[in-house]
């Protein structure tokens, strides 16, 4: 049932809703409005609405938990003076998962060690009550450019850890000791096998990593090279 003033409420029929459910892709940026009950956070979801944002609400953190979907870029607001940690921990969940949007407190006072935990999971900022509301409007647009930001750097470490995951064990090995700098001699009298077998495994490093040189390889691992180690493929 439809709910006047509010309806992107969860419990209503519409294409966002429908999205989070199916796992289908929404490009334009969202607020997910987390709030205690149907009767809390109105005022919020109004003022987000008026100033041009699609709102969808829920009313329990465990509501998003259930029907989140990371391919649908925006941030979320969390409305619970009485149950924070309830958010904070939701924010530590949906992280553990994949990737979690920032999100803007508002309300309550929470105590010193909640706001620590909450910056660490991505909380952008904290609002009390009652809301500056042209501040507030302006760092929710702010922590949607933030999502932006952090949500393509997300998406290219899960492009190329897709790409790690498809090689072998053996070819995660010979990679790990080409970034080490071995030759394909070194590599092969290493693991006793021969060059044309090392060059073999590097030619086909190179097909599923999308790339024509260990140059190019290099620069995308840098920095990265505990993809080698989080894979799904177990070394042998």
């Amino acid at each position: 049932m439809k709910r006047n003033g509010d309806n992107n409420h969860l419990g209503a029929e519409n294409p966002l809703r429908t999205s989070l459910i199916r796992g289908t892709h929404v490009n334009k940026s969202t607020v997910f409005l987390i709030r205690e009950s149907p009767s809390r956070g109105d005022s919020v979801s109004t003022l987000l609405r008026s100033n041009g944002m699609a709102v969808v609400s829920f009313d329990h953190p465990s509501q998003f938990y259930e029907t989140y979907n990371p391919d649908i870029p925006g941030c979320m607001v969390l409305d619970l003076s009485d149950s924070l940690v309830a958010g904070i921990t939701l924010a530590e969940q949906i992280s553990e998962k994949g990737y979690c949007p920032p999100y803007i407190i508002v309300g309550g006072e929470p105590r010193t060690c909640d706001l620590a935990r909450a910056m660490r999971s991505g909380a952008q900022d904290f609002f009390d009550t009652p809301l500056d509301g042209g501040l507030f409007i302006a760092r929710v647009r702010e922590a949607m450019k933030q999502d932006q930001q952090r949500r393509l750097r997300w998406q290219t470490d899960q492009s190329l850890l897709k790409r790690v995951d498809s090689l072998s064990p053996r070819e995660r090995e010979i990679l790990t000791l080409v970034m080490d700098g071995k030759l394909s001699k070194q590599i092969a009298s290493q693991l006793d096998i021969s060059v044309k077998t090392v060059e073999a495994h590097r030619a086909n490093i190179l097909r599923k990593m999308h790339v024509d040189s260990f140059i190019q390889v290099v620069c995308l691992i840098a920095n990265k090279q505990d993809l080698l180690d989080t894979s799904s493929c177990d070394a042998a």
